[in-house]
């Protein structure tokens, strides 16, 4: 989600648009912050592929643990949030889940 990584100092980011992050690999990477993104109108998330499918269902079904599972942290205050998966990623969830 952006470059939002699990346990990153960038989770605890109030009051900054963006900040300097590092990937796992240790690249340098800029990255909107929780509050840009949950500030926004509309919100699309796009997931695409089987080796997305674990933390798809992490997300969905998983415990809530958005410091663990940074895309459980989108949440618009008063926009509208979007998911499009294709069937790979989509693959782990339950049929509940589905719709």
């Amino acid at each position: 989600t952006a470059s939002l990584f699990p346990h990153s100092p960038a989770l605890d980011e109030e009051d900054r648009f963006c900040i300097a992050t590092a990937a796992p690999d240790g690249a340098a990477r800029l990255t909107v912050t929780w509050p840009v993104i949950n500030s926004a109108r509309r919100v699309m998330v796009l997931v695409s592929g089987a080796d997305k499918a674990g933390i798809v269902a992490e997300v969905f079904e998983g415990f809530r643990l958005p410091k663990a599972v940074p895309a459980q942290g989108i949440a618009p205050v008063k926009g509208q949030l979007l998911w499009l998966l294709d069937e790979a990623a989509a693959a782990e969830l339950s049929p509940v889940a589905r719709g």
